[in-house]
């Protein structure tokens, strides 16, 4: 019976299963393996056992110009990096070369790879990428400027990179809608300007004192988790954002709420419609504090809090300023302007 399915039918069914329950799936029959082997959504975990099978099946995709729709390839260990860098770049331009649209780089190699950032970034189908545990300050930047216009989301999770490599990355995606920067080091300061279509953006910061300064017109969601604060340091870190007129929705989870939100005298540079804080009972009993003022002084017309019920993963209403019992929680604001 599956015997009869047309490949293009299983590589539909496939789409939906891992790469791993692909090839299991692929015993069934005469013609999955077949289709296995020319899947279009590419998922590897590199080692020593299975290396050689990762490399035959790029190389059938670029023989046979197979269309590669997604390419992940992560966990590389057992190899040095004499041998495992050639066939990471030989993956990589067969994965480009054959339109891939989503595409996540993570190495664990002790000495990183040097990550062809520009040749990544160059082709036109490329709508995702995802970076971790790269170290970005040796990636090759130094083939010229590149604007990547196909690319809508961009994800660096725990990547080594220093300003002015984020300011060349964030300049050569101007069309992005949606930015994650998860715990990267080497930055003192993150600045996302100049982005024409950004509507979300994640950032967990390295550390409590990393600056923020947004300039973004169009930004809709705006996250930022922080760690906690060393006790040696004593002042409270200011958040920044700046020209986010449409902004809906803001998230803040940290030990530390920034200045910005809780110093009365300060005028806030955005409006969000929701405001989550994760914290401390102090730090919470702050915000209510700076809300109600904003209340009293006509800043607000209405706010409406609720508590996020952790055990039953719902949210509960509760009067502005009603006592906390829990050491830290999580509050929702809805806040009418």
């Amino acid at each position: 019976m599956l015997d009869v399915l047309p490949e293009c039918l299983i590589h539909k069914i496939l789409s939906c299963l891992t790469f791993i329950e692909v090839a299991k799936l692929s015993i069934l029959s005469k013609t999955w393996p077949k289709a296995w082997l020319t899947y279009v959504n590419l998922d590897f975990a590199v080692d020593n056992l299975n290396a050689k099978v990762v490399d035959y099946i790029m190389k059938k995709h670029r023989d046979e110009k197979i269309h590669i729709e997604k390419f992940v390839l992560s966990d590389c260990s057992g190899y040095s990096c004499n041998e495992v860098f050639p066939m990471f770049d030989m993956w990589l331009d067969i994965a480009l070369e054959n339109g891939v649209k989503y595409l996540v780089f993570g190495c664990a190699i002790p000495t990183s790879y040097p990550l062809p950032m520009f040749k990544i970034l160059a082709p036109n189908s490329l709508r995702e990428l995802v970076l971790y545990s790269c170290d970005l300050k040796r990636a090759l930047l130094s083939s010229g400027v590149v604007n990547s216009n196909s690319l809508r989301k961009l994800s660096l999770r725990h990547v080594d990179l220093d300003q002015n490599l984020l300011q060349t990355l964030i300049n050569s995606c101007p069309f992005i809608t949606s930015f994650i920067l998860d715990n990267c080091s080497g930055l003192e300061k993150i600045e996302i300007l100049n982005l024409q279509k950004i509507k979300s953006v994640t950032i967990w910061k390295s550390n409590i004192y990393q600056h923020v300064k947004i300039h973004a017109p169009t930004l809709e969601h705006f996250s930022c988790y922080s760690t906690d604060r060393d006790a040696k340091y004593q002042h409270i870190p200011e958040l920044d954002i700046i020209d986010a007129p449409n902004l809906l929705s803001l998230e803040y989870k940290g030990d530390e709420i920034p200045a910005t939100f809780v110093d009365a005298n300060l005028q806030w540079s955005c409006h969000p419609r929701e405001l989550k804080i994760d914290s401390t009972r102090s730090m919470i009993a702050h915000v209510m504090d700076r809300l109600m003022y904003m209340k009293s002084s006509s800043q607000l017309k209405e706010v409406q809090a609720d508590i996020y019920d952790w055990e039953n993963r719902r949210w509960h209403h509760v009067e502005l300023g009603s006592g906390m019992v829990a050491t830290r929680a999580k509050y929702r604001f809805l806040l009418d302007w």
